[in-house]
C-alpha cells in the first residue's frame, strides 16, 4: 500500500533559480516609464519630420527672374539662389536637431536595457533616416532635375551619416552586444538544465 501511495504523487517540478542579464532585460523593459517609449516615438518621428521638411527648401523654384531682380546685392541673390525657403530651413535643422538630442538622452538614460534600446531608438531612428535620404533623393531627381544645391548636399550627407550611425548602432547592439548576453543566457540555461 506505501508503494502505490507513492506512485501516486506528481513529479515536482523544479523551477529555475538562474537569474540572467537576458532575462533581467526582459522583465525590465516593463519597468520603463510609458512616458519614455512615448518621447523615443516622439523623438523618432521628430528626426523623420526634419528631414521630409529638408527638401522644401531646395532650389531652382527661386530661379526665377523676378525674385532674382528684387535682389539687391550680389550676397542677396546667392543667397537666393541657395535656399528657397530660409524659415522651413530653419525649422527641419531645429527638428533634426531636438530628435537627435532626445534619441541620444534615452539612449543614454537606459543605455543598459539594449532590448529596448534596439527598438526603440536604433531601428526606428534607421528606419527614418534611410526614409529621410530616399526622400531627399527623389526629390533631388525628380523635381530638381538632379541639381544638387547646398541645401540639397548637406540634407543628403546629414541623412546618410544619420543613416550610417544607426545602421552602425543597429548592427553592434544587435548582432554583437545583445548576442553575447543570449549566448550568455542560453548557457546558463543550459547548465541550470544539466543540474536538475
Amino acid at each position: 500500500m506505501a508503494a502505490s501511495s507513492t506512485s501516486a504523487r506528481p513529479h515536482l517540478v523544479t523551477q529555475s533559480s538562474t537569474h540572467t542579464r537576458y532575462m533581467e532585460m526582459l522583465l525590465d523593459l516593463d519597468k520603463i516609464p510609458r512616458l519614455h517609449n512615448i518621447y523615443a516615438s516622439f523623438f523618432t518621428w521628430l528626426l523623420l519630420a526634419g528631414y521630409v521638411v529638408f527638401p522644401a527648401t531646395f532650389t531652382t523654384v527661386n530661379k526665377s527672374n523676378k525674385i532674382t531682380q528684387a535682389a539687391q546685392t550680389e550676397l542677396e541673390r546667392q543667397i537666393l539662389s541657395e535656399v528657397r525657403n530660409a524659415p522651413l530651413l530653419y525649422i527641419a535643422a531645429v527638428c533634426c536637431i531636438v530628435g537627435s538630442s532626445g534619441m541620444i538622452w534615452l539612449w543614454w538614460k537606459w543605455r543598459s536595457n539594449y532590448i529596448w534600446m534596439i527598438n526603440r531608438i536604433f531601428l526606428p531612428g534607421l528606419l527614418n533616416s534611410l526614409a529621410g535620404l530616399i526622400s531627399t533623393l527623389v526629390n533631388i531627381y525628380s523635381a530638381q532635375n538632379g541639381d544638387f544645391s547646398v541645401t540639397a548636399k548637406v540634407t543628403v550627407i546629414a541623412t546618410g551619416v544619420c543613416s550610417a550611425i544607426t545602421a552602425l548602432l543597429f548592427l553592434l547592439y544587435n548582432n554583437w552586444a545583445l548576442s553575447r548576453v543570449k549566448e550568455r543566457h542560453q548557457k546558463e540555461m543550459d547548465a541550470e538544465a544539466t543540474k536538475v
